[in-house]
């Protein structure tokens, strides 16, 4: 029929248009084929609760439990273990106390110099890295010759003896205002102090005074390398501080940065700062103005900026250590921080790049005025409490 009506072109395109459909035809049936379900590889279907119990549960904050070990004190300042877990504790009058596991506790040591005036007296406690070898133990107080001063000492079952003064002419005004004095050991010996400017205007900025500073020292008082150097004091590691009162060490540092400082600010900004050397940027201009940035990147565009600010109050914190141990669940690496003013314990996690990821305040007015937070070798912390009457040392026990 083809033949008869068409010509021999014609039949030619005719053909090929049908050999085209052919082809798609059989495209189509063999893109269908291929999506079809396989029942043979969905006989056995996912279990995703098997795969959700392989997986760890979120880490959770831990239930805390607290005791007093001690009540009955006058504003203990900072608390320190020996090697055998015996604790010692200052109080601001010059009073150290001993006491040792399943003991009362007896006063080991008074400080005859102690000048206890304001926030000024017997502050800042550290027990030496090396101790089993050298029984060496550290204070800083304020002193009546008229400063702030670094002591070492040796310890001994009747108490501190062979005093050595390793640092001294720390400035110290007369009502013992912005006194500092934190301590801390690393890994290392070197032994770093926070001081505080001592209400006075020039002295944060002025690279020869002790006063706003952190320092670096060795066991005998002398610079440690690392320090700023250059116009500065060899002693000086970082400047531009009003009243350093916590100092936290990393076991290593991290990315450069050794632990955390905790400052306080005048009516806004308390600060927490990385221990890196440099310029903090505070500078109450003369006469003693403090309404001024605690942090003045106008007047000092390369100050370090603090990793965590009050803001528009301030709290007061005070002393501050690592939580370390696995019972501290997701507060493990955290850093708790014993606040006066706002009388809590903040508890701050920062990640790698040190931005602060938690802040939570916990005992808040529980104990009152929380001056030092200290982590014993069992892991878990004490608190010294700043009421002036009644003071206690408060153990924290996660679980």
């Amino acid at each position: 029929m083809i033949g008869r009506r068409f010509s021999h072109k014609t039949k030619l395109i005719i053909l090929s248009i049908l050999i085209g459909v052919t082809i798609i035809g059989i495209a189509i049936l063999a893109v269908a084929a291929m999506q079809k379900p396989d029942t043979a590889k969905q006989s056995t279907p996912v279990q995703p609760k098997a795969q959700a119990e392989s997986e760890a549960p979120p880490l959770v904050p831990p239930t805390l439990k607290t005791e007093a070990i001690i009540a009955g004190l006058q504003n203990p300042w900072d608390v320190a273990f020996l090697p055998d877990a015996a604790m010692l504790v200052t109080e601001r009058g010059g009073r150290i106390i001993y006491k040792a596991s399943g003991e009362k506790e007896r006063t080991f040591t008074q400080i005859a110099d102690v000048r206890a005036r304001g926030e000024g007296g017997l502050m800042g406690l550290e027990v030496d890295r090396e101790f089993s070898k050298n029984s060496y133990i550290y204070t800083c107080f304020a002193s009546t010759s008229g400063d702030v001063r670094l002591v070492r000492w040796t310890f001994t079952k009747a108490g501190l003896v062979n005093r050595k003064d390793i640092v001294t002419n720390i400035p110290l005004y007369t009502t013992g205002r912005h006194s500092g004095c934190r301590i801390k050991m690393d890994v290392n010996g070197v032994l770093w102090v926070g001081t505080g400017d001592a209400a006075q205007a020039l002295i944060p900025q002025d690279p020869k005074s002790l006063g706003g500073k952190i320092l670096r020292v060795t066991r005998e008082g002398a610079a440690a390398p690392g320090n700023l150097g250059g116009q500065f004091d060899p002693r000086v590691y970082s400047y531009g501080h009003r009243n350093t009162q916590g100092i936290a060490l990393y076991a290593a540092p991290k990315k450069g940065v050794a632990g955390f400082s905790v400052e306080h600010g005048p009516n806004i900004d308390d600060e927490v700062n990385k221990l890196v050397p440099g310029n903090f940027g505070w500078n109450p201009t003369p006469p003693y103005i403090e309404n001024v940035p605690m942090t003045d990147k106008k007047s000092y565009p390369n100050a370090v900026d603090a990793v965590w600010s009050s803001g528009g109050s301030t709290i007061a914190p005070s002393g501050a250590a690592f939580l370390t141990g696995s019972k501290w669940k997701a507060w493990q690496g955290a850093l708790a921080i014993a606040v006066l003013k706002g009388q809590q314990l903040r508890i701050q996690k920062y990640d790698a790049n040190f931005k602060i990821t938690q802040d939570d305040a916990l005992f808040q007015t529980q104990f009152g005025r929380l001056r030092s937070a200290t982590t014993a070798p069992d892991g878990t912390l004490y608190l010294t409490t700043d009421n002036s009457v009644n003071d206690q040392i408060i153990r924290v026990i996660p679980q």
